[in-house]
């Protein structure tokens, strides 16, 4: 039915690579191609008429990541060429219990834009892979880890099966709905949520300056200022610089967490001068407010993040953050037989 299975994925600590490619994988007699989503490369691929696409991204805020979004209206208008979105999810266990993420609109906003641009959509399903944000939770255990990691091969192998023999599949419906309810949460999260995450990240002491976490990073968000990283506002959390740093010198600390709520909860208005600036607040449009506040938040959190930095090349300064950072006690995460020279192997032709 399909002359060439040609996937996309977008990843940070291999996830949503696996997927794509235990999807390829399960197809044996058609030949695959896998593609790395990441801003430093130009993907180069011809989309033959009768591919099938394979879309797998992880769901950030209940929805689908900006640079996948961003790919997807990059991609050329399409006459009925077929196309299945495995939106990776977060996947957990406690005790002996396998618990799912929650995708929210991550699949079916991506199938829309797909549609729209006249790609036929053959399935959505999501995939619960180990969560890798180990900003806020250690990385799950090896045998957690392979639990979870069955159940999504058999699930994704199931669904390619299916598929190729001609089966539409459209699943997680339930969660859509969800989703949709959670619309306010996940535009928010895109606009100014995950900007101010990305500014939670500093190197500690023990960070030699390698530079890896920027050659990895899928949306090129981190620079070497003063031979540190530095994050930028176009992070997309995906951990791959905290996850992949051979130092473990990527952290989170919970007095940067506290700095950051309270500089971007002081209200705006107590910024402005004298009464006359109050009422005109008071008599604003919404969206003025909003406007006033989204630049108030970036601007302060960037002041502060800097700041930071700065301070952080005093070693007193930067051993005092990471010795209060929860981070520095936390299980790191990648994918389990997933390399580095896998997920970005040049050029973007990945082996399938």
């Amino acid at each position: 039915m399909y002359t060439k299975i040609t996937g996309f994925f977008m990843t940070g600590t291999g996830n949503s690579y696996q997927v794509a490619k235990w999807f390829s994988e399960s197809v044996k007699q058609v030949p695959a191609e896998l593609f790395q989503v990441n801003e430093n490369k130009q993907i180069d691929v011809n989309i033959g008429a009768q591919d099938l696409l394979v879309f797998s991204y992880p769901t950030h805020g209940f929805t689908a990541p900006w640079l996948m979004i961003k790919y997807i209206f990059r991609l050329p208008q399409s006459n009925g060429i077929h196309a299945v979105l495995l939106p990776t999810r977060a996947g957990t266990r406690m005790f002996g219990l396998t618990l799912p993420g929650m995708e929210g609109t991550a699949g079916y906003l991506i199938a829309l834009l797909l549609w729209f641009k006249g790609y036929k959509i053959r399935g959505v399903a999501a995939v619960d892979m180990p969560s890798n944000w180990t900003a806020v939770h250690w990385g799950l255990n090896e045998k957690n880890v392979n639990i979870i990691f069955a159940k999504a091969a058999a699930k994704v192998t199931k669904l390619a099966q299916a598929i190729t023999a001609g089966q539409t599949v459209y699943r997680g419906l339930l969660p859509l709905c969800t989703g949709l309810l959670l619309a306010r949460i996940s535009l928010m999260y895109l606009i100014i949520g995950q900007l101010v995450l990305a500014k939670l990240f500093f190197a500690s002491n023990t960070c030699t300056g390698c530079g890896l976490c920027q050659r990895l990073c899928p949306k090129a968000s981190i620079v070497m200022v003063g031979g540190k990283p530095h994050w930028t506002y176009t992070c997309d959390s995906c951990m791959a610089c905290m996850n992949f740093c051979p130092q473990q010198s990527i952290q989170v600390s919970p007095l940067t967490v506290f700095l950051f709520a309270y500089i971007v909860s002081l209200p705006v208005t107590h910024w402005l001068t004298g009464q006359i600036g109050y009422e005109v607040m008071s008599i604003a449009p919404g969206i003025m407010i909003f406007l006033i506040q989204y630049i108030y938040t970036l601007g302060s959190v960037a002041f502060v993040c800097w700041l930071l930095h700065h301070l952080l090349r005093l070693k007193p300064v930067a051993a005092l953050l990471a010795a209060l950072s929860h981070t520095k006690y936390f299980r790191r995460y990648t994918a389990p037989g997933v390399s580095l020279q896998a997920i970005h192997r040049p050029p973007n032709r990945q082996p399938a």
